[in-house]
């Protein structure tokens, strides 16, 4: 199951689109003569479809079971980079695919593979969630150090071909290796329905939504992550572009990007580890400090401090979702999870549609990123702040092993 999760993960709507994003603007700015503003808009298109499809998502995959949605969800959203790859010029035609493939794509993102993550482990569930977001990161090195200098030698056309080869890859492991039933003594297994942790049929502790929607701890959760998505998810994409804008080449620039994969990955098994053994809003603390650190030292010193930066920004992406889905399990129990998770992961890419359009104004006005990096030190450390005004996880939501 956790290989599946890792694989399905990793060439879902939020890796293989989200790290490449960067490889095409350049391309598209010399092809098309669209501006950064207009590339990035796509993506802002995309998450606000998102937004809406979401929680809808959550729903279908508690009722019908995590491995037919996703296999199906991850098969439709590989079409959207097959059209992609034969565009004319339109800005249209990309707004239009790129809202097509996230309606296709959202239910194979971590709102379908965390749920059943959550269920299976327990003693090490931190530690289980950062495993299979971890591909995310193996995505992002990849992407960022072979993907940029192929681009540049192939085209942008034959880059999108390579995704839509790597979710068709994808397709048969995630659907052979997604398990249909819980590991063997399941403690939350219902004994009346068919335990299938995919489809949700547990019997375990949690809120119920509107409880949730009353709590401080969920509006708390929300307001952290909105504006760590503000500070950095535009960032990412920028980052290559940046590099190249100062004089690097496109194979020098991927490799500071796959720096990026890198420090996803480590961020996420190092936080997956601490949040079982440390009170995970202490640790949140820990690791946006830092990002703020290394954006605020390219933001104010330049490209000599790309790595630092890299590191930072990784970190950031590689703690965010699966500490997302932790505190949803922590504070609100698996009993309606997916529902959840998912109005908090739309308010998460709430965020996420908000800033490529900033970052990509701020370039556009100013010819920079300075001010984007900065802005983002303080909206991280805001962040900071509100994870450490978190209460202490509710007992009742534990969910203990035999």
């Amino acid at each position: 199951m956790l290989t599946a999760a890792f694989i399905g993960i990793g060439v879902s709507l939020v890796s293989l689109p989200f790290y490449s994003a960067g490889i095409w603007i350049r391309p598209w700015q010399e092809d098309f003569g669209w501006t950064r503003t207009e590339i990035s808009l796509a993506t802002t298109i995309g998450i606000l479809v998102m937004i809406i499809v979401a929680p809808l998502a959550g729903i279908i995959i508690d009722r019908f079971g995590l491995r037919k949605v996703a296999t199906i969800s991850l098969a439709l959203y590989s079409l959207g980079f097959l059209a992609i790859s034969q565009m004319n010029g339109e800005l249209w035609v990309l707004y239009t695919i790129s809202a097509a493939y996230t309606v296709a794509g959202i239910a194979s993102t971590p709102l379908a593979f965390t749920r059943a993550v959550n269920v299976w482990f327990v003693k090490n569930r931190g530690l289980a969630l950062g495993i299979c977001l971890t591909s995310t990161g193996v995505a992002g090195v990849l992407l960022s150090r072979f993907l940029t200098p192929y681009v540049d030698e192939h085209g942008w056309r034959q880059g999108y071909m390579i995704l839509f080869y790597s979710v068709i890859i994808a397709l048969p492991l995630v659907w052979w290796w997604t398990p249909d039933q819980p590991p063997s003594g399941n403690p939350i297994a219902d004994d009346d329905t068919d335990d299938d942790p995919a489809k949700g049929h547990v019997t375990a502790p949690g809120s119920s939504v509107s409880e949730a929607l009353r709590s401080r701890a969920f509006w708390s959760i929300g307001a952290m992550f909105i504006l760590v998505a503000i500070a950095v998810s535009g960032l990412i994409p920028s980052f290559i572009p940046l590099l190249q804008d100062a004089g690097m080449s496109p194979e020098a620039a991927g490799g500071y990007g796959a720096v990026i994969g890198g420090s996803v990955m480590i961020g996420r098994l190092v936080t997956g580890f601490l949040i079982d053994r440390i009170f995970a809003p202490y640790v949140t603390a820990v690791v946006f400090s830092l990002v703020a650190l290394g954006c605020l030292s390219l933001g104010l010193r330049g490209i000599d401090y790309a790595l630092v930066a890299g590191i930072a920004l990784g970190l950031a992406i590689g703690a965010e979702v699966d500490l997302i889905g932790y505190f949803s399990a922590r504070y609100f129990g698996l009993k309606n999870y997916g529902v959840i998770f998912g109005m908090q992961y739309s308010v998460f890419i709430v965020g996420s549609g908000i800033s490529p359009i900033l970052a990509g104004q701020i370039w556009d006005r100013t010819g920079n990123y300075d001010i984007a990096l900065i802005g983002a030190s303080v909206l991280l450390m805001a962040a900071v702040m509100i994870s450490l005004t978190l209460p202490k996880f509710p007992p009742d939501t534990v969910i203990s092993s035999h």
